[in-house]
């Protein structure tokens, strides 16, 4: 599966201005959306997005995925129709097999995930000039809708980027929980940084941490404190040898 991560985005409580409409994602949404995914979305690998898109756009698995677009309907008449945000989710229709198999449970303890499915947020981004106004908050409560209609479904999960603090807020606003910390997870500009996976439970779940769970966040987050020591130290020092 594509792994990839939301752009940064600040909580945004009001609804997106009357301009900003929403529709689905089109074939001819795809020189587009190839060209937004290349400004918002900086991974370092070598993973060509282009085939994703053109086979999802050509409704070929469209009853395992859901798409959202934004656009501008104040632009120009030849720009109102474009896309200037979007979502994109796929849906894992066995959870026992996923990722989260160790971090939810369907309804009661002794109840398997083998006929559940989950939700995974493949793609959440906006265009920088369109952020802060409530674009991917709206974005996102319309995928855990989406979700929650799916009898099967017990959560929503995505991947970020642990620095991406705004991000991360918005996440946590809209209910989902960090159960894992993974290491070196982002090639982003020939530096590797560490991904969080966040999910949002639904009809029922519980969503829980492993203990090797709880022991990974909380030497990451020892980590980006002695990080960002470190580099508090240094400016200090260099500001001494400046004065000196």
């Amino acid at each position: 599966m594509t792994t990839t991560m939301a752009t940064s985005t600040k909580v945004h409580n009001q609804p997106p201005p009357p301009e900003i409409r929403f529709r689905p994602l089109l074939l001819s949404d795809l020189a587009t959306l190839l060209h937004i995914h290349a400004k918002i979305f900086p991974h370092g690998n070598d993973e060509d997005p282009s085939l994703f898109y053109e086979q999802m756009l050509s409704n070929e698995d469209s009853d395992k995925m859901m798409t959202l677009g934004a656009v501008d309907s104040s632009r120009p008449d030849d720009k109102s129709d474009e896309i200037i945000g979007y979502v994109v989710t796929t849906k894992i229709v066995n959870a026992s097999d996923s990722e989260l198999a160790d971090n939810i449970v369907a309804g009661e303890s002794s109840d398997k995930l083998d006929n559940k499915s989950l939700v995974y947020v493949m793609w959440l981004g906006v265009l920088e000039a369109y952020r802060n106004r409530g674009i991917g908050t709206y974005l996102m409560k319309e995928v855990i809708e989406y979700a929650s209609k799916i009898p099967t479904c017990v959560g929503i999960y995505l991947h970020a980027v642990a620095e991406n603090k705004a991000a991360i807020k918005l996440y946590k606003k809209m209910k989902f929980k960090c159960v894992r910390r993974l290491r070196n997870y982002y090639p982003i500009n020939g530096k590797l940084y560490d991904g969080l996976l966040f999910v949002h439970c639904l009809n029922g779940a519980r969503c829980y941490r492993s203990p090797k769970d709880v022991v990974t966040l909380m030497l990451g987050h020892v980590r980006s404190g002695l990080k960002s020591a470190g580099t508090r130290l240094r400016k200090i020092k260099q500001e001494r040898q400046h004065r000196s």
